[in-house]
């Protein structure tokens, strides 16, 4: 990407040889992207710490924020050699393209990646390139909501284990593995993105290998959504026939091959079974699977309990719709 999008620049801090570059892209969070940088500049890592913040031209006051962590980190009240730079695009063009405006002035040995609706704990750096041996790439860490009780109609990230999608909440690169490597902006809109994981699995194909870190924790913001938002978000799944059918290698973090999560299997069996039993009713055994994961999974107390189990059922569906309609779409089998 060509430096006539980039409408300002400003550096702040020492350090002139980092260890690692942690690159965070931003549109619009003014109240959470202070927290969120000041969290990568308290980290524990020994040695040099470069933050850079690529702001997607956005409408709020994000500007003052920076300017605000910018002169904190001028004062040296930061734990260790930090230096931050500030992006500021001159349009918005999305997050592949603000964090390629990043990857253009990393200068570390690893390359890490964060949201400014994140908050990494402070041991997330020191953790993650622990995890890094020889022949790693990239280190995926564990990712959860910001908040004990979450309500039904919200989104956060929840990544408990090495499941190939490689979010760029919490992800590490080696610089060597990304080999100039940039994220696809065509491979993101507003209602769906698969830039990020699109960008881990070319890295894989090219031999270098995965790993998982635990203790790498970072923590999402849970974004409150309408209901209507909240029922369509499953839409956004039609990324992982599309990914399937670019990279096979990300079968094997399915179920069987073939579903996404364990719930999804029992739905997709219980429509089966709902289905059959039109003709022959012993079928409906089939539904029992759903019925026990759904009551393990899903919180339903509190007021009005049908009306939740309605609405998970609903989400449940057009996930199934989506997943299976995108499958026959790309000829891949991802449910």
């Amino acid at each position: 990407m060509g430096d006539a999008l980039i409408a300002e620049v400003r550096t702040a801090g020492r350090a002139r040889s980092p260890r690692v570059s942690v690159i965070v892209p931003t549109y619009g969070h003014e109240r959470w992207l202070g927290a969120t940088a000041r969290a990568v500049l308290d980290q524990d890592l020994p040695g040099e710490i470069q933050l850079i913040v690529c702001d997607d031209a956005s409408p709020d006051a994000t500007a003052a924020v920076m300017e605000s962590v910018l002169a904190e980190t001028e004062s040296s009240v930061c734990p260790g050699p930090r230096s931050v730079t500030y992006l500021r695009l001159s349009r918005n063009s999305g997050p592949a393209t603000a964090r390629n405006a990043g990857l253009d002035r990393a200068t570390g040995e690893f390359i890490a990646f964060t949201d400014s609706d994140c908050t990494p704990s402070r041991g997330w750096l020191r953790t993650a390139l622990d995890a890094f041996a020889a022949g790693t790439g990239i280190v995926q860490g564990r990712t959860y909501a910001s908040e004990t009780r979450v309500p039904l109609f919200e989104h956060h990230i929840d990544i408990g284990s090495l499941d190939g999608t490689f979010a760029t909440a919490n992800v590490v690169y080696r610089r060597e593995a990304l080999a100039g490597a940039r994220f696809d902006p065509r491979l993101w809109s507003p209602s769906w993105t698969m830039e990020d994981s699109e960008l881990a699995w070319r890295v894989l194909e090219t031999g270098w290998s995965a790993r998982y870190a635990e203790e790498a924790v970072v923590l999402h913001r849970v974004i409150r959504l309408t209901p209507r938002a909240w029922l369509a978000w499953p839409i956004r799944f039609r990324v992982f026939p599309r990914l399937v059918s670019r990279h096979p290698g990300f079968k094997r973090h399915l179920l069987m091959g073939v579903w996404m999560k364990p719930l999804h299997l029992w739905f997709d069996l219980a429509v089966a079974g709902t289905l059959l039993a039109l003709w022959w009713p012993p079928a409906l055994v089939l539904v029992l699977p759903y019925v026990l994961e759904f009551a393990r999974t899903r919180g339903i107390r509190g007021r009005f309990p049908p009306a939740k189990i309605a609405a998970h059922l609903a989400w449940d569906a057009v996930s199934f719709v989506t997943l299976a309609a995108f499958s026959l779409r790309y000829r891949v089998a991802v449910l």
